[in-house]
């Protein structure tokens, strides 16, 4: 079973990997790292002591371009490793996009009709609501590299922040990078932009564009182990390769 950090799908509350709720507006980094912390600890207690290797923590970052399947690919991964590492708690899912969110509604206002107006930047890929979002998602990566907690991240790109908040706590870092053919990920945006949302609109918009380039979201080679997973010709991921790649790693 997945331990999730991510924002409520109502998006009023947020949870952390335990299950404990907290309200959205409380997803800033001065008041989230006492709860993340606490959470982490009970899930290090609980996790396998293979996913410690001897207090040296596995880091999977699963990255690469919107309409990838990151999203699929990361979650398939947290369930996959937390039944077959045996973790009580679970192996801890981390998102970036959720973060977003979550940040976004906690300064989201209503309008007279009743409607929930977002603030405009968090229209606009790598701006403010965006950077805050991924310098909490480097913190709560940091805190649970340095409990010595293995868990899955899924972030677009792979930053220099976030390697070194967790190459700072000795921890052993695989990259799963998620690719697709152009023509599939162009039909996965356009799908996703017919259903709605002015986010989508704008991806498929810049894909289209040419604006995403492949070279964008190529993980470091500071890594320990690299996976190119092209998710193209399979709607439900192969999560074998990864799996593998963690049992090495844990030996």
């Amino acid at each position: 079973m997945a331990a999730v950090v991510e924002q409520s799908s109502h998006g009023h509350e947020f949870r952390t990997p335990l299950g404990l709720w907290v309200p959205a507006n409380a997803v800033r980094v001065n008041r989230l790292m006492g709860v993340v912390g606490l959470s982490a600890a009970l899930i290090g207690i609980g996790q396998d002591r293979r996913m410690s290797g001897k207090n040296r923590p596995v880091v999977i970052v699963v990255c690469g371009c919107p309409g990838a399947g990151k999203t699929t690919v990361a979650s398939a991964t947290a369930q996959r490793l937390g039944v077959s590492l045996m973790a009580r708690f679970g192996v801890p899912l981390v998102t970036q996009d959720e973060f977003k969110n979550g940040l976004s509604l906690s300064s989201a206002r209503a309008t007279t009709s009743g409607d929930l107006q977002l603030n405009p930047d968090f229209y606009v890929a790598g701006g403010p609501i965006s950077l805050r979002a991924q310098a909490v998602v480097v913190e709560v990566a940091r805190v649970l590299a340095s409990l010595t907690v293995s868990f899955v991240v899924e972030t677009s790109v792979l930053s220099d922040e976030l390697l070194d908040a967790v190459l700072i706590s000795d921890a052993r870092v695989l990259a799963v990078h998620v690719v697709a053919r152009e023509v599939v990920i162009c039909e996965r945006l356009r799908a996703r932009a017919a259903g709605g949302g002015e986010v989508a609109r704008r991806l498929a918009a810049q894909f289209e564009r040419g604006e995403l380039k492949p070279s964008i979201f190529k993980p470091s080679n500071r890594v320990d182990t690299l996976i190119e997973l092209d998710t193209s010709d399979h709607p439900d991921p192969n999560i074998e390769p990864i799996e593998r790649a963690v049992l090495a790693m844990l030996r």
